[in-house]
């Protein structure tokens, strides 16, 4: 697909259609025109994909689609938004009233949609003064172009490899195992993460060598042709003549697979596939060609993508190439950049540094700008030039790093490129919450096509683990039960995305005080705030997203004119300390889906936020309940919120919030406006965070919160200084919670929801030991307490513990000693120690507990480390000490 925004948009104003037909009832016939309109253009924007990277004329005629099919959504959803304003859960009288509103924008639209129906027929018109009418025809596309680039062979080995030593030793131990049956080994990494060349090193080591007596290599790539790959295989295996040859170029396919099983069949064979992007690749291979008859045989596969690996072989974790660390990358770089000196003379260490962080561990970027500066003389303007206009020289370097890592945006289906794109708005090196990401994600309607509304969040999600799967995009940090948490984008991934991006005209990012508002902008990240008080009111972009990072500046002096910014979807002004209340115009905008005001210091949101119908995800958290943020009651008309994180919120009145049907996620709210509503009515709400004092009864509130039907998560919160609540009984009451967080409580609760798998104490300072309570729950799976408990000694008793996987003791600053007695903890596969700085030992039953796959220690003392007894942790496949 060559344009992913316009792709998604047309798929989107189809939905429209569907969602919004009761109020498009009098244009029905001309938004369908539109729609076929733009389906056309989609067409010719196939062929124009194929020159668009070098044709600046064809570019902008793409810009010019891309911009018309925006217009068709926003005058579409602004049109719907209006007249489902006018009619919904309105009287007759009323009804009435506005009848003549909605003639005039009924008329409005239809003239809208023609003269955009007009502009699409000259814009279509246009293309031969591009010549993009036959641009299919006997070209070469610039996919193709790329992949020269990428093909390998196993005959040049780098001598200057670092950083592979250990991986080297476990792929050849790997490949060396005594094992009849054929069996395939995997390396995944990102693009120029050194795949390949840690595969020719293993592939021509000398116990591989002379282990295997039949070895081939091909390069598969992402333009897969299967006849091509067969004969590249057999012509390896095989002495070639011109009747060979031949023969070879005549054969069918069927006929080129059962020569090549022939050649393979009696023989201990090891063929690398190097660069496979597709399971279909491996799938033609493995069925029909790679013999499977007890000879040992191996086959070895490099790809970008794990999925495709796992897809091989299902039963064999892929060996990850991650990027290098910075003592690794530097000293490669020292390598490539000064060739066989021994050291860095000391006026170049300093920009070589920095030209190596931008490198940020990638083998490929290292290897491509230390060759450059091999060839310049060794002076510190020289280097500085090369670090100044460091991606210029990384895309027209003749290895192309640029181009390699662009074929893994060019693998990526329609909506993962969006997502991508999206990716490049968060500054350098941010850890992203995937959680944000997700709200982000479904605020813009990506995934609006492929799921109903309550699995937009599970597809989103998708989405996250497709591209870190195909190596676009790394986890940062990962829950206990193996999902992503939090993910960064590598600096070479994220200039790629602003390069496609500010190609697309998709968004602007803003990182310096001069900037200016383009008026054509969709998407806008301000990282540093312009001095221009008239900052957000000197222009009227079609802006739907405009997102600030790091901008902690007080902006009492910048003008936020909502007037300006009706087509906003998300606004995100997290850390912005604006220092007054948020004006009234807020409500106009209509379509409004995200609207994060998470410590903005706003002491009071308007009444008119009650008109955001649309809104999805409302964050008004602050980081003290002192500092409150005043709301009056009008969250209860928000009717398509999903998720409200209210922390610090405070309504004059009790808060209605009953009959909020998508409402997911209700987090920081008060004990007494939890009592205040009828919460059976929240049929959605599935995570759930109340405040709760003194004065708080929690029987009753359990009482309360006992038929709430997808209630899978609670977390109670003391605020210090509040006073603690009389008793935590009754939550036995909820059977359907499965997680439970207790914050700042200073007791156990006598009970405790009967299927609960996961819990975590934090800040509860018990003074008598938890186990004998904690050890006797049937089903937790996840124990986490942080300054739980201030007494020297934990006891876990016999069969304590019988489904606990995961352990976490995290500052148990007067913990000395654990004691594990025989026969518990038989599940536990991860156990992680953080901060107990007085903690002496590790328990001796852990030698005993062979389902053990994970330690973990985290800032523990040194002392700890070094008395680390060293027969009981060699028993743990895995030892982490951070």
């Amino acid at each position: 697909m060559a344009d992913p925004v316009i792709s998604l948009v047309i798929e989107k104003t189809g939905d429209l259609l569907i969602q919004k037909i009761v109020f498009l009832r009098g244009v029905r016939r001309q938004v369908e025109r539109l729609q076929n309109d733009l389906v056309r253009m989609r067409f010719f924007l196939r062929d124009a994909d194929q020159r668009q990277d070098d044709d600046a004329r064809i570019r902008n005629w793409v810009s010019e689609i891309r911009a018309a099919a925006y217009d068709a959504e926003d005058i579409i959803e602004i049109f719907a938004s209006k007249v489902e304003f006018f009619t919904k859960d309105k009287g007759l009288v009323t009804k009435l009233t506005y009848y003549p509103l909605k003639i005039v924008n009924l008329y409005k639209i239809g003239k809208e949609i023609e003269s955009l129906r007009m502009r699409l027929k000259e814009i279509a018109a246009s293309r031969e003064e591009y010549g993009i009418k036959n641009l299919g025809e006997e070209m070469t596309t610039h996919e193709e172009e790329l992949q020269r680039i990428r093909r390998s062979s196993p005959l040049i080995e780098d001598k200057d490899i670092v950083g592979f030593g250990e991986i080297t030793k476990s792929l050849v131990a790997e490949l060396l195992k005594e094992d009849i049956n054929r069996r395939v080994v995997s390396i995944v990494g990102m693009g120029g993460a050194g795949k390949t060349t840690l595969a020719k090193k293993v592939y021509n080591h000398a116990d591989v060598r002379e282990r295997f007596n039949c070895r081939a290599w091909v390069c598969v790539s992402s333009i897969y042709d299967h006849k091509k790959m067969l004969r590249s295989i057999i012509k390896e295996l095989n002495t070639m003549d011109n009747k060979l040859l031949e023969m070879l170029e005549n054969m069918e396919e069927e006929d080129l697979e059962r020569r090549l099983y022939q050649d393979l069949q009696d023989k201990c064979y090891l063929v690398v596939l190097d660069d496979v992007w597709k399971e279909e690749a491996w799938d033609c291979l493995a069925r029909r060609a790679f013999p499977d008859v007890g000879t040992s045989s191996r086959v070895l596969l490099t790809s970008r993508n794990r999925d495709v690996a796992q897809h091989a072989d299902a039963y064999r974790h892929p060996y990850e190439l991650k990027t290098l660390g910075p003592k690794d990358s530097w000293q490669l770089f020292l390598r490539k950049a000064l060739g066989d000196n021994a050291g860095c003379p000391p006026d170049l260490e300093e920009v070589g540094r920095e030209i190596t962080r931008r490198c940020d561990g990638l083998p490929l970027a290292i290897t491509v700008i230390g060759g450059l500066l091999l060839a310049k003389k060794k002076l510190k303007s020289e280097w500085e030039k090369i670090l100044n206009n460091f991606s210029t020289y990384l895309s027209r370097s003749q290895s192309g790093v640029s181009a390699i890592l662009e074929l893994s945006y060019a693998d990526l289906p329609a909506n993962l490129k969006f997502c991508f794109l999206y990716l490049g708005l968060f500054p350098e090196d941010s850890v992203i919450s995937v959680r944000k990401l997700i709200h982000m994600w479904v605020a813009e309607g990506i995934m609006q096509k492929r799921d109903t509304k309550n699995l937009e969040e599970t597809a989103a999600y998708d989405d996250v683990e497709r591209l870190c799967s195909r190596n676009m995009v790394q986890v940062a940090e990962m829950t206990v039960d193996e999902r992503i948490k939090s993910c960064r984008v590598h600096d070479l991934l994220r200039e790629l995305a602003i390069r496609k991006a500010e190609d697309e005209n998709f968004f602007q990012i803003h990182d310096t005080r001069d900037d200016e508002i383009s008026a054509k902008s969709r998407y806008l990240a301000v990282h540093v705030l312009p001095l221009d008080e008239n900052y957000f009111g000197s222009s009227t972009p079609p802006l739907r997203s405009l997102l600030c990072f790091n901008v902690h500046d007080c902006v009492k002096s910048i003008n936020l004119s909502f007037k300006s910014f009706r087509k906003l979807r998300i606004l995100d002004l997290e850390n912005v300390r604006m220092g007054y209340d948020l004006p009234k115009e807020i409500g106009e905008v209509r379509l409004l889906r995200y609207l994060n005001l998470r410590c903005t210091l706003i002491g009071r949101l308007p009444p008119s936020v009650g008109c955001l119908r649309n809104l999805q995800t409302l964050d008004i958290r602050t980081t003290s309940l002192y500092s409150p943020v005043r709301v009056s009651n009008f969250i209860w008309k928000l009717e398509s919120l999903r998720h409200l994180y209210a922390f610090g919120m405070k309504c004059d009145v009790p808060l209605k919030i009953e009959g909020l049907r998508n409402l997911q996620t209700l987090s920081g709210i008060r004990f007494d406006d939890i009592m205040h509503n009828n919460m059976i009515t929240l049929t959605s709400l599935q995570k759930l965070g109340i405040v709760v004092d003194a004065g708080s009864e929690i029987d009753k509130l359990c009482m309360h919160l006992s038929e709430i039907g997808c209630l899978k998560r609670l977390h109670l919160y003391c605020p210090r200084g509040s006073g603690q609540p009389q008793c935590l009984a009754g939550l036995s009451k909820l059977h359907r919670v499965t997680k439970l967080k207790l914050f700042n409580l200073r007791m156990l609760p006598p009970d405790f929801p009967p299927n609960l798998s996961r819990l975590s104490l934090k800040f509860t300072s018990l003074t008598d030991d938890p186990m004998p309570t904690l050890e006797k729950l049937g089903q937790l799976s996840f124990l986490k307490m942080k300054d739980a408990y201030k007494g020297p000694q934990l006891v876990i008793s016999r069969h304590g513990f019988h489904q606990l996987k995961f352990l976490e003791l995290n500052f148990q600053h007067g913990l000395k000693e654990i004691e594990v007695e025989k026969g518990a903890l038989p599940q536990l596969r991860c156990l992680r120690f953080r901060m107990c700085f007085r903690l002496e030992k590790l328990p001796e039953e852990l030698k005993h507990i062979s389902t053990l796959d994970t330690l973990e220690l985290v800032k523990m003392p040194k002392i700890f480390i070094r008395g680390l007894d060293a027969d009981m942790v060699s028993r743990v496949p895995n030892l982490r000490i951070f």
